[in-house]
């Protein structure tokens, strides 16, 4: 049974992402994205502990494109343009950025050793062995004047990123389930 808060996890090989419910009264959908060590000893397992903070109506968004296939055809749209310029992997077809500002982690007492601010973005990314991979990527980043965080990885790689891949099922049943849960939160608020 999953905890109170948990609304849907999905796991991979030493990875997996939950979803909560947790911040939905300050209109964000948490995602936690988690990357394991089994060889470890317990309580040392986390490699990777990345939340992602998605607005609520950007996720109902994403679920519309979800079930309405809108998704499956901008993948296929990315495959080909890899296909056509030989990359070795697809483009992300949704990104979301995000994160924490400079003086936000130096109140909260979390302040970066670089005293920059915390960049964080979750995408969605038409896998080769699997239909999907969602990413969460996190490091240095920039505060813009419109007060998005964009990155500022040092040699464009972030500091750590978890990857779990996701069947055409699995990416379905996440947005249904979220949708769900958002749709059943704000009836509440009324």
């Amino acid at each position: 049974m999953p905890e109170s808060n948990q609304i849907i996890r999905i796991d991979g090989k030493n990875v997996f992402l939950e979803v909560l419910n947790s911040a939905f009264q300050i209109g964000k959908v948490q995602m936690n994205f988690l990357e394991y060590d089994v060889t470890k000893d317990k309580g040392e397992r986390i490699k990777h502990d990345i939340a992602i903070y998605v607005d609520i109506d950007k996720f109902l968004v994403l679920s519309n494109d979800v079930l309405s296939g809108r998704i499956s055809a901008l993948a296929i749209k990315a495959r080909e343009e890899q296909q056509k310029g030989g990359y070795k992997y697809s483009k992300e077809i949704w990104n979301d950025m995000g994160g924490i500002s400079a003086e936000t982690l130096k109140r909260r007492g979390k302040e970066r050793a670089d005293g920059k601010s915390l960049s964080r973005q979750f995408k969605i990314t038409p896998g080769d062995r699997v239909h999907w991979i969602l990413s969460a990527e996190t490091g240095k980043g920039e505060l813009t004047e419109t007060g998005l965080i964009v990155p500022r990885f040092n040699g464009n790689k972030p500091e750590a990123v978890v990857r779990v891949p996701l069947t055409n099922e699995d990416l379905k049943r996440m947005a249904l389930i979220v949708k769900a849960h958002i749709e059943g939160y704000l009836g509440s608020q009324y």
